[in-house]
């Protein structure tokens, strides 16, 4: 629910206040889901922003389609607490992982090493499609914390 309209279950309903926004958001995420990186790992980087984010919302959503048909593996989501240990996550989705905890806490952090890390699992078209998708679910996640109830249970 949100306070700021009365009746607002979703961001979809608050982005339906400005139909070209919401336009220009979903076609930026279809992109993002349509590009060269893995979406396994793009779904596993967003549900990880979430979490460090305290963004149920995200949690209780679908899971990306094209992820669910890449073959998401629901025991690694239920992991991802555990990822930089866990040997069920691969060195590619272990270094996104890594720069999506970088980009959440500390954007200025990231470095040269982390970014030439992902280049080598994704490529430079990986980079780019990876650090946008870093930055629209940072929004999304913090747009979902301020206007709607992210508090319900979904994350661990």
């Amino acid at each position: 629910m949100s306070w700021l309209v009365d009746g607002a279950l979703t961001r979809d309903d608050l982005l339906a206040l400005h139909p070209a926004l919401a336009a220009d958001h979903h076609r930026l995420m279809d992109e993002v889901w349509q590009a060269s990186v893995d979406p396994r790992i793009l779904e596993l980087c967003r549900l990880r922003m979430a979490t460090i984010l305290g963004n149920q919302v995200a949690w209780n959503e679908p899971r990306s389609p094209a992820a669910v048909a890449a073959g998401l593996d629901e025991s690694l989501v239920a992991s991802l607490a555990s990822w930089s240990t866990n040997p069920g996550f691969d060195a590619a989705t272990r270094v996104c992982l890594g720069l999506a905890e970088q980009y959440v806490i500390e954007v200025h952090g990231i470095t040269d090493t982390q970014v030439a890390e992902v280049e080598c699992h994704l490529g430079p078209d990986g980079v780019v499609t990876l650090t946008t998708a870093l930055a629209a679910w940072e929004i999304t996640h913090r747009f979902d914390n301020a206007f709607l109830d992210t508090t319900s249970t979904g994350a661990s």
